[in-house]
């Protein structure tokens, strides 16, 4: 069984379907479908089953597909130790990130990561706290930001505390005027955001035993923002998904102090592939270091 053929089945169990495995390993369609019938010729099973809605797992592609990813970051540790050896630097590192992340940190990190290791490829898979943490769980990244508490069974390093703010529209007063607290959270319509994306405005309902009535939900970070500004609530958000946001609303710190804890996280730190520690060292240096040039709390617009 050859590596190419590992890499094939992992790509069209990743992306779908043959066509987007193909174009992601520039190889034609009928090389693809040919790796893949060798493939399971040679297990004889089949591993994949095509119908009207794409192409789905068989129990046994299902069962073989977390042990063919091992193998293939084993073969790319093993190739990036040997460029080690010779002085090189190579080898892919997979980054799984939520949307504030993405946006505030990866682009300088990666610009600042590709000077210093330009031979290093970085791909970048965006998704929720869940996403991530499942990714990385499955081998289908090899670290990631998510946030406390983590799953069991995984290695982290804490990386910044994100204060959690209030933000609501032009003219809205909270009782103390420079800040709000949670219980008064009840007195408003709050936007929420989807399942997945605002575990810490729940965490804070919960803790102190608080229930909203909320008329709208969102994702986005930046649709939230547009429903608060137009006037059809308040919400509550990490202050690193405002960074890159200049909405007319205002902002306001909670009392006491609300945040959520972003780590980095990977299944072993220990057996990360020299690419994928070189990130690391460099992604705590780097917010270590950052400075979001709008940490103070109190109102702006």
């Amino acid at each position: 069984m050859s590596l190419n053929a590992y890499e094939v089945f992992v790509a069209i169990a990743e992306r779908g379907s043959l066509a987007a495995a193909a174009h992601q390993l520039n190889l034609s369609a009928s090389a693809v479908s040919h790796a893949l019938a060798s493939f399971e010729q040679e297990l004889g099973f089949t591993l994949l089953v095509r119908n009207r809605s794409g192409i789905r797992l068989t129990a046994g592609g299902e069962a073989l597909l977390p042990t063919v990813r091992e193998l293939l970051q084993c073969n790319d540790k093993l190739r990036q130790q040997a460029a080690k050896l010779l002085g090189l630097e190579s080898g892919t590192v997979r980054i799984g990130a939520f949307t504030s992340v993405g946006v505030a940190w990866l682009p300088k990190i990666i610009r600042s990561f590709a000077d210093l290791y330009p031979k290093i490829d970085v791909t970048i898979e965006q998704g929720g706290y869940d996403d991530v943490a499942e990714w990385i769980i499955k081998s289908q990244v090899d670290l990631g930001f998510i946030i406390l508490p983590e799953p069991p069974g995984l290695d982290v390093t804490p990386l910044y505390a994100d204060p959690l703010v209030c933000i609501a529209p032009l003219g809205f007063a909270p009782k103390t005027k420079a800040y709000i607290t949670a219980p008064e959270l009840a007195d408003h319509n709050v936007v929420l955001q989807g399942k997945d994306y605002g575990r810490e405005t729940e965490q804070i309902l919960a803790k102190h035993k608080v229930s909203v009535r909320s008329s709208a939900r969102a994702i986005d970070d930046a649709a939230i923002i547009a429903i608060v500004e137009s006037g059809l609530g308040i919400s509550v958000m990490p202050r690193l998904a405002l960074l890159n946001y200049r909405g007319a609303v205002q902002v306001f710190p909670f009392y006491p102090a609300e945040s959520r804890v972003i780590v980095l996280a990977s299944l072993s730190h220990e057996s990360l592939a020299p690419a994928a520690k070189a990130m690391h060292q460099h992604i705590v240096k780097f917010v270590a270091g950052w400075s979001g040039g709008n940490e103070k709390g109190g109102n702006q617009s």
